[in-house]
C-alpha cells in the first residue's frame, strides 16, 4: 500500500530529476557554450629570463556564427593579455556569410600585434575563396599560412613559425621548410592533431633536422561533451588526441578546446579556452 508519504517522496523525486535535467540541458546549451576562460602555459623555462619571455595567444575553432557581445568580450581579452602573437588555428567561421562578422572580430584586435593563421576544415567545407581569406587577414596585420614558414623577429631572437595546411587540403611540411635554415626556436601550427601521427619518412627526417619543439592545434573542441574525463565523441582528424599537452612525441603538442561549437550547439565539461603561452626562447 502507498502512503500519502510516500506519494509525496516520488513526487519529491521526481520534481528534483525533473529540475535537474532541465538546468543540465540550460547550462549545456546556454551556459557553458558562452562562457570561456584562459589557459596559461609557461614553455621553455629552464630559460627564463627578464628579456627572452614571448608571449602568445592561440585562438582556435573560434567558429564565429555572428558578431555579438561574446565576441568583443573575447577581442577584449585577447588585447588584455598583450601578446607579442596571435594565433589563429583553424576553423575560425563555417560560412561564407559569416565574414563580415569575423571581419568585425579582427578588427578590434590590437592591429599592432602580429598575427598568423592557419586553415581548418571548415573553411574548406565552407568554399572559402582563399584569396578574400588572406585579403581580409592581412588588413588586421595578419599572415595566413598555408604549408608556409615565416621568420618572426624578436628582439634579437627568431621564431620561425610553420603553418600547414589542413588534412581536408594537403599539408605539406617539407614545401613549408623549403629554403629555410633551421632555428632554435620552432613552432609548428597545424589544425587537425592527428597530423602529428601521420609524418611521412621524409618529413620525419625534416623533423630531425629542424628540431621544432612545439606544435598547436585544435580542432577537438576536447570533444564538447567530456563525462568524467572521457569525451565519447570527437570530429575525424582528432585521432588519440581530446585536449591539453601530449608531450609522448618528437614534437609537443597542445591541443586546445577551442572557443565555439560545431554541429551540435552544446558543450558539457569543456569550457573554451584562449590559451596563452609564455616561452621563454633560446638565443640565436
Amino acid at each position: 500500500m502507498v502512503t500519502k508519504k510516500n506519494k509525496r517522496k516520488r513526487l519529491f523525486i521526481l520534481l528534483a530529476t525533473t529540475v535537474s535535467f532541465c538546468l543540465l540541458i540550460l547550462y549545456a546549451f546556454i551556459i557553458e557554450p558562452n562562457r570561456f576562460v584562459v589557459t596559461r602555459h609557461q614553455l621553455n623555462q629552464q630559460f627564463a629570463s627578464n628579456n627572452n619571455s614571448f608571449k602568445m595567444v592561440q585562438i582556435s575553432d573560434l567558429h564565429l556564427k555572428k558578431f555579438n557581445n561574446r565576441a568583443q568580450h573575447i577581442a577584449e581579452q585577447v588585447n588584455k593579455l598583450n601578446p607579442n602573437v596571435v594565433l589563429f588555428t583553424g576553423d575560425s567561421i563555417d560560412k561564407v556569410e559569416q565574414l563580415d562578422g569575423f571581419d568585425r572580430f579582427l578588427s578590434l584586435l590590437d592591429k599592432q600585434t602580429a598575427k598568423y593563421a592557419i586553415m581548418g576544415n571548415w573553411e574548406y567545407w565552407a568554399g572559402i575563396d582563399l584569396k578574400r581569406l588572406t585579403k581580409i587577414y592581412a588588413t588586421y596585420n595578419c599572415r595566413l599560412l598555408v604549408n608556409e614558414s615565416i621568420l618572426h623577429n624578436y628582439g634579437d631572437r627568431s621564431i620561425l613559425i610553420t603553418g600547414l595546411d589542413d588534412l581536408v587540403s594537403k599539408p605539406d611540411l617539407i614545401k613549408s621548410l623549403q629554403g629555410l635554415r633551421p632555428q632554435q626556436n620552432h613552432l609548428l601550427l597545424a589544425h587537425s592533431p592527428v597530423y602529428r601521427d601521420s609524418f611521412s619518412s621524409d618529413e620525419l627526417a625534416k623533423i630531425t633536422q629542424y628540431k621544432p619543439q612545439y606544435m598547436l592545434s585544435g580542432h577537438t573542441h576536447g570533444g564538447q561533451l567530456s563525462l568524467f574525463g572521457f569525451a565519447p565523441l570527437r570530429p575525424p582528424g582528432s585521432g588519440r588526441y581530446v585536449s591539453g599537452w601530449y608531450r609522448d612525441g618528437a614534437i609537443a603538442l597542445y591541443v586546445s578546446r577551442g572557443l565555439g561549437v560545431s554541429v551540435l550547439p552544446v558543450r558539457m565539461g569543456v569550457v573554451p579556452e584562449i590559451s596563452y603561452f609564455e616561452w621563454f626562447l633560446n638565443s640565436a
